[in-house]
């Protein structure tokens, strides 16, 4: 800045009231606000002579010191002061606002002239006076009046000069409170980039605004608040996602499908164009399906979101155990005809092929679906959604608790279904039941629901709570009922993603590590080496329990030969022991063997009755029938040869720049492991902020010189340093693209009227490739 000795004869200022709201003098430490101000990336810098009084950025503990802002004048506004541009006589003042403890903002802007010279004010930022935008009455306003400002004139060649000053204010004054002032909040790239990380990654933003206050040693030294972290967020998933839930739903289908020709979607809009229902699967899990197909379950009732839509996924088992999805819906209604239309749709996109068994729970609507579009599935009602009725239903009778334990033992207990129809009459005769409606339905459908009727199929395991639990688990801390369309497309990528990473890995522990054998034989190897860990870790958990096996001969017919095995049963809550007596035939030339317990048909592995008969009968290798290639890790399923779909979060060049040169000063700061190197890096830093702020350099030169002149040994570097990309343009164009993109001519469903990309679904796969 410059002042001519002419002007300087006229630089009159009014000091300002110092009436502070904390009991502290006017000497008050500000070389840590100061130091929080330069840290936040001050866009320009004024000159050295206006900085005199502003203690610069320290990398070391300092022990603050007491300085008087008003001891340099250098750091006080003038009328006469000349900067080189707008933004240095802002940054000046905001500066100098800050130390003093008030807010600015730009006013009375009026142009002059053919040579556009402006003239403005920057004022305190309750100057004026509060006019209300409703006609409510209880509302805060900030405006005081207040008169201090400083009024500017800019040329046309781009410099400014103060006119006036005005430094009096008619209001209290906090230096240690201007962080909390609008023109001093600023948020850098660093805070802004690890919030946008976190947000895509399911953090919630309460604890990255924390985790952002702990690296800055306390909410004092952050120059902005959590509200602006959510505002920024805000406006973030704006640009991401678009902005209608529908159309961002619809524009992510679209982009999906481009990505992968076998994603699949079918979106069903009523009458006015309103979105009504929707189901979409990616192409890993319809590759899945021909591997895993087998069995699924489907439950409407986990999620409903802020539009009342169910949220429907369809899920089954893989070779690991865990959950695996095969497609989702999202449903307004709940009637047959909603789930018919979801059910056709998902058969259509899984090739015609229906499941052998599918698990649901207990509406009618739903029931009513799968008999016309599964008919020749066994169909089974989820037993953990029915038991989770019980308190609901029966609370209100007077032996609520004895009969509830009697049907727990009923349901759980039973070893037959004779057993338990007649140990169910005798409850409901016992309690005098015949007249609940609830209970009289429950046995009706008995066949679909109770154990001893459904462990005759093949459920690959699900059991009564864990695929209900595993169903939670799946989507648990990505989505909830207050989640939008707009962050569902995220979260769903982020759980997927997840999955198979897990998946993945379970795979690489499978092939790369197993658990020894507890005996020496070799039908035991032979699941060794086909299982993968998790299953087979299952069936050595029914070697361990044939220590309670005792067996016994009973009779031989022809070939075939019948054991009585003896078991001790634990009770579902391990309050009781019982002895059971389980059936198991065995046929030598058939190499068939059978339990009464039923859980190879239900589970797919043998059980310990079945080894107990095995090891009397001396048998040395069991029959490949007994190893299921569904559970087997030597198997190249489909799934495996399609390429993840899912991509990462969309960012621009600038994102994608500001994250390289991130990672790279981590691993140039774990270097710095003395206190020679920590100096040099710092140096090296120093003179590349200074470069990297001189705009002058980078529109003159072409070819900037970033080493320090004293390394000698180090060569140096010709590659010409671009500036910043301008990603708002490409940022735009893609969010252009995607709003072009929306039409969908061959994707949508209208009045049920289903119309597909008949490409989107014809690649097959190999389960022996």
């Amino acid at each position: 800045m410059e002042a001519t000795s002419m002007e300087a004869e006229f630089c009159t200022y009014v000091a300002p009231s110092m009436d502070y709201e904390d009991p502290i003098s006017a000497h008050c430490t500000l070389s840590s606000r100061f130091n929080v101000l330069n840290l936040s990336e001050s866009s320009s810098k004024p000159s050295m002579e206006a900085e005199t009084c502003i203690a610069a950025p320290s990398t070391e503990a300092e022990e603050p010191t007491d300085v008087n802002p008003h001891q340099d004048d250098q750091s006080i506004p003038k009328v006469g002061m000349v900067f080189d541009s707008e933004d240095e006589l802002y940054n000046f003042f905001q500066k100098y606002a800050y130390q003093i403890g008030f807010g600015i903002c730009k006013m009375s802007t009026r142009t002059k002239g053919e040579g556009a010279t402006r003239y403005y004010s920057l004022a305190c930022a309750k100057g004026g006076v509060y006019v209300p935008k409703t006609k409510r009455v209880c509302q805060l306003s900030t405006k005081t009046g207040c008169k201090a400002k400083i009024c500017v004139i800019a040329y046309g060649d781009g410099k400014c000069k103060i006119s006036r000053v005005f430094l009096e204010h008619n209001h209290a004054l906090s230096p240690r409170k201007s962080r909390f002032q609008r023109s001093h909040k600023k948020m850098g790239s660093y805070a802004k980039r690890r919030l946008e990380l976190n947000d895509y990654a399911g953090i919630p933003l309460n604890k990255s605004f924390h985790s952002l206050v702990v690296e800055a040693k306390g909410y004092d030294n952050l120059p902005f608040g959590e509200t602006d972290c959510r505002n920024y967020i805000a406006k973030v998933r704006q640009l991401r996602l678009g902005i209608g839930d529908a159309e961002a739903l619809r524009n992510y289908f679209v982009r999906m499908q481009r990505r992968s020709p076998n994603f699949f979607y079918v979106i069903d809009m009523d009458d006015e164009g309103r979105l009504q229902n929707v189901f979409w699967a990616d192409a890993r899990s319809r590759a899945a399906y021909e591997s895993f197909g087998d069995v699924i379950s489907f439950d409407s009732t986990y999620l409903t979101n802020k539009y009342s839509m169910s949220f429907a996924p369809f899920v089954g088992v893989n070779h690991h155990g865990q959950s695996i999805l095969f497609g989702c819906g999202l449903l307004s209604r709940e009637d047959t005809d909603t789930y018919v239309w979801l059910f056709k749709s998902w058969l259509e996109c899984m090739n015609g092929r229906p499941p052998k068994a599918i698990i649901t729970d207990q509406c009618r609507s739903m029931q009513g679906a799968v008999a016309q579009v599964f008919p020749e599935s066994h169909h089974r009602l989820c037993l953990w959604h029915i038991m989770k009725k019980i308190p609901e239903k029966l609370s209100g009778l007077a032996q609520y608790k004895t009969i509830k334990r009697t049907l727990k033992i009923l349901v759980y207990e039973s070893m037959d279904p004779q057993e338990f129809e007649d140990g169910w009459c005798k409850m409901i005769e016992n309690y005098r039941l015949e007249k609940n409606e609830w209970l009289s339905s429950l046995f009706n459908d008995r066949r679909r629901w109770v154990p001893v009727y459904v462990k005759v199929f093949f459920w690959a395991g699900m059991s009564t709570t864990q695929r209900s639990e595993s169903m939670n688990s799946f989507f648990d801390g990505y989505v909830n009922s207050k989640t939008s369309l707009r962050q569902f497309v995220e979260q769903y990528d982020n759980a997927l993603k997840s999955k198979i990473e897990k998946e993945t890995k379970a795979d690489f522990e499978s092939l790369n590590s197993s658990y020894k054998l507890i005996t020496g034989f070799h039908f035991e190897r032979q699941f060794h080496e086909a299982y993968t860990n998790a299953i087979f870790k299952l069936f050595q958990d029914e070697l361990r329990g044939m220590v309670f096996c005792n067996c016994l001969l009973v009779k031989i017919d022809g070939v075939r030969h019948i054991f009585h095995v003896t078991d001790i049963v634990e009770g579902k809550h391990g309050d009781f022991k019982k002895r059971v007596v389980y059936t198991v035939s065995y046929d030598e030339v058939q190499c068939d063997i059978r339990c009464s317990c039923h859980l190879f048909e239900f589970r797919g592995i043998v059980c310990r009755h079945m080894a107990k008969i095995l090891i009397e009968e001396d048998v040395k290798e069991i029959h490949s029938r007994y190893i299921l290639s569904r559970w087997r890790k030597d198997v190249k399923h489909g799934h495996y040869l399609v390429i993840n779909c899912y991509e990462d979060m969309v960012s621009g060049d600038e994102a994608k720049q500001f994250d390289h040169l991130c990672s790279k000063f981590y691993e140039v700061a774990q270097f710095a492991n003395s206190r020679e190197k920590y100096e040099y890096l710092m140096s090296c830093i120093k003179m590349a902020k200074e470069k990297l702020n001189d705009d002058s350099i980078w529109e003159c030169s072409s070819n900037v010189n970033l080493i320090p002149e004293d390394v000698h040994h180090a060569s140096v570097s010709t590659t010409k340093l671009l500036p910043p990309l301008q990603v708002c343009e490409g940022m735009e164009n893609i969010l252009q693209d995607q709003r072009s993109s929306i039409g969908m001519p061959n994707t949508r469903c209208e009045h049920g009227a289903i119309s597909h990309n008949d490409n989107s679904f014809k690649h097959q796969f190999d389960l022996n490739q």
